[in-house]
Formats: structure tokens, C-alpha cells, sequence
């Protein structure tokens, strides 16, 4: 039973703040609390930080009253669950660094008290909840398990859509004892959330496991790519050959594998592994990618001097998120062939090395490479007719991510166009 339905979210961020909003839709009295001032301010005048599909809509019907965004640690006092959403970044050397975490819970520490909950949500190495159990533990008073309490719920929705996902997806509650993950899932049940209860290391390497399964499945798709263009052989022509009607398919398709989580997670295991090939490799071919396909048009065009519109610079479609996007690994390759570029991008407005392009037939006319680099909507809406009048006679593209439909990865947009009007290839 939920008795004070007040509830402190600390990381007012991509996953943090939908959260928040979330639960303050439920009833819940929501303290928001983060570390930047400004941003905080921001979230309270009713601005949304990012895009987030009905999170506007939420975040006005409930600012300032059920939600309440806040740089003050001591509400937390008041909370009967705390729930941290924080970064958990990884060190030049790979190895993962716990400095937010622990400094929020040293902010923290001063607050808590009994019966009080903690929740961490973000993704996290392999017994991390277990080293903040012997955190608390070591602040007087208090005993996990017996007067406080402590689990891993990770977040498992898909970025921009956390506020429709949340409550529709299962919630993996690892709690460190019974006790805890009694009281964790109560809270999530308490939304009408589906729930698997497990331990705490489970849940860590359950969301571990469902990242590296992607990011492997990736890799294999990009290394047939290349493995099909070794051949002259286009791999969406490979990939639907092999898929179609046939129930042990399922090839996945090629494409720039980046984002914040799959890039990192894999270094949260590897530490752990006496043969740790599979995730390394992996990492190294989706990394490649982007150079991979400044090479092959570097095969066809000459570069110095060349106008080169890139376009998109999100890490996936339709979203404003450019943490550890391989389109900038793409626009420094381009930039090393000492190219002319031009930036687009829908949803990303800036950029601190170069100015971005608003319009996408200004960033593409005059073009002699467009490189689509993420799989916006908006590229799969262009008008092929003004493309074609707008670039160079001999325009070279490359869209791994088939977002106009060629079934090629590099190809001429004069190919395009005659795909596009039903001509022969």
C-alpha cells in the first residue's frame, strides 16, 4: 500500500522527466529534481527539452502542480519513493563511471529516512545496485531490506515515446531482498503496469542482454552489407530474398548504429568475459560503418572541393537525441576529404562546430554527395522530381538506411529517379 503518494524523480532527462509526467498523470505529487538551474526554470515555464511525443500536452496540464520540477535534494524527505534516472557514462578507458550516482546519493544521504524506497531506472554495469546497497548501508541508521529499500526497475521504452511505452511494457523489478521488490512493484502496479519480479542482478544484465542483443544483430546486419558489396550484390535485394514467406528469416537490416545505450553497454560486460569477441567485434563493425560508406563513395567521386549535404544528425528517426550519433564520425571523414558540407536536420536546430541547415532542398541543391545519415520521415516525403533538378548531373548518394526505396546502399540519382518513374534500373 501506497500511503504519502509523493514521489521524488532525480535526472530530469530523457528518461527521468516522462517518468515524472507520467506519474503525476496518475495522481501522484511529483518532485522533479535536477542539477541545472536553467533547465529547471525552463521545464517549470511549460517548455518541453526535447521531443516527446505527448509531452508537452503533459507537461502543461501538470507543471507546477502534480509536477513539480525543483534543484532542492531535501524534498526528498517527503517522498515515501525516490527513483534515480541518472547518466551513467563510461571513462576513456571504457570501465563505467558511477560519479553521478554516487554524488546524488550523497545529496541525499542528509534526507532519507525510514520505509522510504529507492528505485534506480537507468541502465547500469552488473551490481551496481548491490555497491549502492552497501552505500546506504553505511549511512547510520539505516539497513536495506529491513528500514529502507532498494531495487533496479530499468526503463525499457523506446526514446520519444517513453510516455505512451511506460505503462504498456512489462516492468523487470530486480530488488536486492523481497522486501524491496515487494515495495517497488506495488508502486508500478499501482499504475497498472505488468510486472516480472526477479533479483537485482537479473534485472541489470535483463537490460544489458536486450541492448547487446540489438547491437549484435546490427553488427551482423552491417557486416553482411559489406560482405554483399564485396560481391557488386546490394544487401536489401539479400535480405528480402531471404526474408520473404520463409519463418527462419528474419535478417535484420544495415544501418548507423549509435545512441547513447548501445554504443556504452556492451563495455558494462566485457570486463566480466574471458572471450569477449562477440561485443568488441561487434562494436568495431557497427563503428566502421560510417567510414565504410565515405570509402565506397570516395571509389566514385572525388571529394576536395565536392558539396556534401548530409542529412540527419540524430542517432535514430524522428528524434532531436545526437549522443554518440555516427553521423558526426561520418561528417569528420567528410570533412578529412576536405569536402564542401552542408548539415540537415528536422529536429536537431544546434550544433557548436557548424551552422545547421533548415531547409532540406537549400542543404541538398548544388549537392554532389547526399549521404542520409538517419531515417527521418521527413527524407522519406522528398519530392524526387526537385531533388533530381536541384542536385548535380551526377549526384552520388548513399542511403543505408533505404529510406528512398532504391534497395541500394551508394547509387546515382539518376538511378533514383528512374526507380522512382518505374523505368529499369
Amino acid at each position: 500500500m501506497i500511503k504519502k503518494k509523493t514521489i521524488a524523480v532525480i535526472g530530469i532527462g530523457r528518461v527521468g522527466l516522462p517518468l515524472a509526467l507520467v506519474l503525476a498523470d496518475e495522481g501522484f505529487k511529483v518532485y522533479g529534481i535536477g542539477r541545472d538551474e536553467v533547465k529547471i526554470q525552463k521545464i517549470k515555464d511549460g517548455e518541453m527539452p526535447f521531443i516527446e511525443k505527448d509531452g508537452e500536452k503533459l507537461l502543461r496540464e501538470h507543471v507546477n502542480k502534480k509536477f513539480i520540477p525543483t534543484v532542492d535534494y531535501s524534498l526528498v524527505s517527503e517522498c515515501e519513493y525516490i527513483v534515480l534516472t541518472l547518466g551513467t557514462p563510461i571513462d576513456e578507458n571504457m570501465n563505467p563511471v558511477l560519479d553521478q550516482i554516487e554524488g546524488v546519493l550523497k545529496s541525499i544521504a542528509p534526507f532519507l529516512s525510514k520505509n522510504q524506497t529507492l528505485i534506480l531506472r537507468s541502465t547500469v554495469s552488473p551490481r551496481t545496485t548491490e555497491y549502492v546497497k552497501f552505500f546506504i548501508n553505511d549511512i547510520k541508521g539505516f539497513e536495506v531490506g529491513k528500514n529502507i529499500f532498494l531495487a533496479f526497475c530499468p526503463e525499457r521504452i523506446a526514446e520519444g515515446f517513453a510516455i505512451e511505452e511506460i505503462k504498456s511494457i512489462p516492468q523487470i523489478v530486480g530488488g536486492v531482498d523481497k522486501k524491496s521488490s515487494a515495495r517497488a512493484e506495488t508502486l508500478f502496479k499501482k499504475m497498472g503496469i505488468v510486472t516480472i519480479v526477479t533479483d537485482d542482478v537479473t534485472a541489470e544484465l535483463s537490460k544489458l542482454f536486450t541492448n547487446m542483443y540489438r547491437y549484435i544483430n546490427f553488427a551482423i546486419a552491417n557486416e553482411f552489407m559489406v560482405l554483399a558489396d564485396n560481391y557488386n550484390r546490394d544487401i536489401y535485394e539479400i535480405v528480402n530474398t531471404v526474408n520473404y514467406k520463409y519463418a527462419r528469416g528474419g535478417l535484420k537490416l544495415p544501418g548507423l548504429t549509435g545512441g547513447p545505450c548501445l554504443f556504452k553497454d556492451g563495455f558494462f560486460l566485457v570486463s566480466h568475459l574471458p572471450f569477449n569477441d562477440l561485443i568488441t567485434t561487434s562494436w568495431k563493425i557497427n563503428e566502421s560503418v560510417p567510414l565504410m560508406l565515405v570509402s565506397r563513395i570516395r571509389d566514385r567521386i572525388k571529394l576536395d572541393g565536392k558539396k556534401v549535404a548530409l542529412l540527419g544528425l540524430a542517432f535514430k528517426s524522428d528524434i532531436d537525441d545526437t549522443r554518440e550519433s555516427l553521423s558526426f564520425k561520418a561528417r569528420k571523414a567528410f570533412l578529412r576529404e576536405r569536402a564542401k558540407l552542408v548539415l540537415h536536420d528536422p529536429y536537431v536546430k544546434d550544433y557548436p562546430y557548424q551552422e545547421i541547415e533548415s531547409d532540406v532542398y537549400k542543404a541538398v541543391e548544388g549537392a554532389d554527395v547526399i549521404f542520409i545519415a538517419t531515417n527521418h520521415s521527413e527524407y522519406k516525403k522528398l519530392d524526387i522530381a526537385k531533388l533530381k533538378s536541384l542536385v548535380s548531373k551526377n549526384c552520388i548518394i548513399s542511403d543505408v538506411w533505404n529510406v528512398l526505396g532504391t534497395d541500394k546502399i551508394v547509387f546515382t540519382i539518376n538511378q533514383l529517379y528512374q526507380k522512382n518513374n518505374g523505368s529499369s534500373k
